[in-house]
């Protein structure tokens, strides 16, 4: 495809012309090259650090069809609608879509005249057995989904690597905001990686500040989280463990006088994109949500993240937690827990290691007197990060740039 420089640049001319951005930022640039020379990849970008570049990128450059597993149709629907936007032909495949619809993108997708084509694990048997379909590169989003997800209730996320060598092994790139040293080897392990490339960016945040808090019942919890919400200045967003408590503390705040509405996945489709339009454009300040509200959610201006619980994984909290302060400004992340929450904590907790694992990490998050982002990180596998502000160290967050 040409000399190294000659790729770079013509993947930067691209990035300027499409994206709006002169050029790639470091990490970005490794997992580019690396799909445009037809290496695999595993990579792991912080969130907002621009992941969903480093595959479509070097997908308008290649040419042919590039395939992106994708875990929700919300996600595969905004990064087509974008990719629309930008003029480059992409679609999806789902079962939610109309006959005539589903018809319209496969008429495309073996007509040569698709770019890229995101779809479900569940949907990739049916695209192997289409013997016209010729993939030139494979991309799995979230890749993290293959560890979290896929022992329990998504079993083809541990079969991507066998539909990979039925499409003939296409250069595959693997990108994720958050995974332990185990879930990376687990995703090199299931897809079939041969020699990656591994770019793995920090994942800390400096902009965001780490704070622990508990209460003695739901009645103090419940007025931390009015005070903290009433103390801040912006969007929020606040993460409760079930369906009803996201729609009991929604209900609750608003008879406080806080503009708040629930997000769970009980909630019919189109009600759950209308309630996010309604958050994304700042008409509803407060989202009180399970963690449906999750992935793909590209508010930039997030200034609270609040827990009423404790996650199951410090790689959830973190996630969940990153959604605050996308556009490098100053935010805050906190957790605000009761003893019972540890008590439900170990009812739900699998059997596992794994899942022990987790537990005994989280358990460590709220209960050690030493800094909550360190703690975070080294579970993570990053060691030696110095902390921008925590309960435990003190400290305020530094104004940053925004990832793009």
């Amino acid at each position: 495809m040409g000399t190294t420089q000659g790729l770079l640049d013509r993947a930067e001319h691209m990035l300027a012309e499409r994206w709006g951005y002169a050029h790639l930022r470091y990490h970005q640039r490794r997992v580019v090259m690396a799909a445009l020379t037809g290496r695999d990849c595993l990579a792991m970008l912080p969130t907002g650090g621009g992941k969903s570049i480093c595959f479509q990128l070097p997908a308008l450059i290649r040419g042919g069809l590039t395939v992106v597993v994708s875990p929700l149709i919300s996600l595969m629907q905004d990064q087509v609608a974008a990719l629309t936007q930008r003029g480059v032909a992409g679609a999806y495949l789902s079962s939610t879509q109309r006959p005539a619809i589903r018809a319209a993108v496969r008429e495309r997708l073996h007509s040569g005249r698709l770019t890229l084509l995101y779809v479900a694990p569940e949907r990739l048997p049916s695209l192997v057995r289409e013997s016209r379909l010729r993939c030139g590169l494979l991309a799995v989003d979230e890749a993290h989904c293959i560890s979290e997800w896929g022992h329990d209730f998504r079993p083809h996320y541990r079969r991507i690597g066998s539909y990979r060598q039925a499409l003939g092994q296409p250069p595959t790139v693997a990108v994720t905001a958050t995974a332990t040293p185990a879930t990376r080897a687990d995703i090199v392990r299931v897809l079939g990686l041969r020699n990656p490339v591994r770019v793995l960016a920090s994942f800390d945040r400096p902009n965001l500040r780490f704070d622990v808090r508990r209460c003695e019942d739901e009645h103090e919890r419940l007025a931390r989280a009015l005070s903290l919400l009433r103390d801040t200045s912006g969007t929020a967003i606040c993460y409760v463990p079930t369906r009803n408590r996201a729609d009991g503390v929604a209900a609750w705040l608003r008879r406080k006088g806080v503009a708040a509405l629930p997000y769970h996945g009980a909630l019919p489709g189109p009600a759950r994109r209308a309630l996010l339009s309604r958050f994304l454009d700042g008409s509803v300040r407060v989202m009180a949500a399970t963690n449906a509200f999750g992935m793909g959610i590209d508010k930039p201006d997030v200034r609270l993240v609040l827990h009423l619980g404790i996650p199951s994984r410090p790689e959830t909290y973190y996630q969940e937690a990153g959604r605050a302060g996308r556009d490098g400004q100053p935010a805050r992340c906190v957790l605000l827990w009761t003893k019972r929450d540890l008590v439900l904590m170990r009812r739900l907790a699998g059997e596992g290691p794994a899942a022990q694992e987790a537990l005994e990490a989280m358990r460590r998050y709220v209960h050690r007197r030493r800094c909550r982002r360190r703690t975070l990180l080294e579970y993570l596998g990053e060691i030696g990060v110095r902390c921008s502000g925590c309960d435990r160290c003190g400290g305020a967050p530094p104004v940053r740039t925004a990832h793009p």
